[in-house]
């Protein structure tokens, strides 16, 4: 399976935004942020797959559901 790249850089910047204000809000929690980035960017492409195959059941669930139209022959 490849890796979406649309998808990973948007994981990616979203974690990246949440770190940055959590970085600037919570001042006390620092040190333990900086050794969570490190984790964060470690699974930044697993989360991303999660999110990938989800997206894609959706669709393959909405292909199911789809109704057949009827045959209309003219004279």
């Amino acid at each position: 399976m490849k890796c979406n790249t649309k998808t990973v850089v948007a994981t990616a910047l979203t974690l990246a935004l949440i770190l940055t204000i959590g970085y600037w809000a919570l001042p006390q929690f620092r040190g333990s942020l900086m050794s969570f980035i490190g984790v964060a960017i470690a699974l930044v492409c697993p989360v991303s797959m999660l999110f990938m195959m989800r997206g894609m059941q959706s669709r393959a669930d909405s292909r199911g559901k789809v109704v057949p139209v009827s045959d209309k022959s003219t004279s």
